[in-house]
């Protein structure tokens, strides 16, 4: 009988993907609050009705998002996620396989829709937005969907995973001794006790500001980062908006500068910046380096609408 050949991948990417629907709005106010972990609320008047003054249609989910950014860096790429046997599905699918992304991990759901998300940005020049998200087929992900026998790969990129059955999930990936770049979602940061007993295993941690504050409440960002990288990862990123990113690596701290551009969009930064930084190690440049690359594609992803419009090639990042 004839063996199946092993197909070698850069990295496969773990998680989510959703048909995105957004649209703008002038009438809804940023408002500051003196709670560390929801410092900034989007807020709109009781009852009123709000005008929407512009609407995109969209692709995005953690996976999906930045198995398209990695691609885009020359990388080869494949993802596992669950999609429904529906017209957004089949829109989600056609959009990996145009990318030339392997998509025959990716299962289909025949009970649950594909993921859907909602997304409201506010018309200031920050262009903070808040997402409302039906998780749909994203939560039937499940360890035995991780079939990887005719795959070997080097790195797994792990994003926003389902709140049953997550830990299996990350333990059956530890089980392949492989790199872990690990984006937890907010399903898993509800656990922090949880995260926690996985970290000794993971390569790189990457949390914005607020969440990494779930796991300490410390206002000093290098002991944040010391504290996380106490708990196990080789590396932690802590991104913080417009002020930049900051790194740590046991050794030595690193930050980089967030760019100045013309914020169109921030959905998908986080996800832009995260694949941007991992690819760099993937390709064995430095840390210092990967927060560049890090930095020019999230700078790029924000002047653009949509998670997925402006990722850089490998040329433009490094430029």
């Amino acid at each position: 009988m004839r063996k199946n050949k092993i197909k070698k991948l850069d990295v496969i990417c773990i998680g989510g993907a959703t048909r995105d629907i957004m649209f703008y709005s002038g009438e809804g106010e940023l408002v500051t609050t003196s709670n560390l972990t929801k410092q900034k609320l989007l807020a709109f008047e009781y009852g009123a009705k709000i005008t929407a003054d512009d609407l995109y249609f969209n692709f995005g989910g953690g996976a999906a998002n930045t198995a398209v950014s990695f691609t885009m860096v020359g990388l080869k790429v494949g993802i596992v996620c669950r999609l429904g046997n529906d017209e957004n599905g089949r829109a989600v699918l056609k959009n990996l396989k145009d990318k030339s992304i392997e998509t025959a991990l990716i299962k289909i759901d025949q009970t649950k829709k594909t993921g859907f998300s909602m997304i409201l940005t506010i018309n200031n020049p920050a262009k903070e937005h808040i997402l409302f998200t039906y998780r749909g087929s994203n939560d039937d992900l499940s360890f035995r969907d991780i079939k990887l026998a005719n795959y070997s790969t080097d790195w797994f990129y792990v994003s926003s995973l389902p709140a049953l059955g997550w830990e299996k999930i990350i333990k059956n990936l530890t089980a392949y001794k492989k790199k872990i770049a690990w984006n937890p979602g907010s399903q898993q940061l509800a656990s922090i006790d949880r995260v926690k007993k996985f970290l000794p295993k993971i390569e790189v941690l990457f949390l914005n500001r607020d969440e990494a504050l779930e796991f300490k409440k410390l206002k000093n960002i290098k002991s944040l980062l010391k504290y996380l990288h106490g708990l196990g990862p080789r590396v932690v990123v802590i991104t913080d908006g417009a002020a930049g990113a900051y790194t740590y690596d046991g050794q030595k701290y690193y930050f980089l500068k967030a760019r100045s551009s013309k914020n169109v969009d921030t959905v998908g930064v986080g996800d832009a910046f995260n694949s941007a930084f991992t690819s760099a190690l993937i390709y064995g440049k430095s840390i210092k380096d990967a927060l560049r690359w890090g930095i020019n594609n999230s700078a790029s992803v924000v002047a653009q609408i949509g998670a997925q419009n402006g990722l850089l090639s490998k040329r433009q990042i490094t430029r």
